[in-house]
């Protein structure tokens, strides 16, 4: 799953991009797991995500940014609380998450 898609579930389960996969409880993976089944389906639903030049295979660009949660989305409100989106580095990558919806 990359990067687009794990912030997406991570939001949606309410785990910051932070938590370490060791310190998941039972719960929370079960939680995530339901998230990114729910966030590839919608993506896949949405013909995918088109940040520059990607198109799908039937040309069309795909819509999922337009209803992202937290990705791509820095500094504007979160969609549910109205916090600022935050953007850190992980690992070299970029995440996004909402400080008050996942903790």
């Amino acid at each position: 799953m990359g990067n687009i898609y794990a912030d997406e579930a991570l939001f949606k389960s309410g785990i910051l991009p932070t938590t370490l996969g060791k310190d998941l409880t039972p719960q929370q993976v079960k939680r995530l797991r339901e998230a990114m089944i729910e966030v590839l389906k919608t993506a896949i639903d949405q013909g995918g995500t088109t940040f520059s030049d990607f198109r799908g295979v039937t040309g069309i660009n795909g819509n999922y940014g337009g209803v992202a949660w937290v990705y791509g989305r820095h500094k504007q409100p979160c969609r549910v609380c109205g916090t600022p989106i935050e953007k850190i580095k992980l690992g070299g990558r970029s995440s996004h998450f909402c400080p008050q919806c996942q903790n």
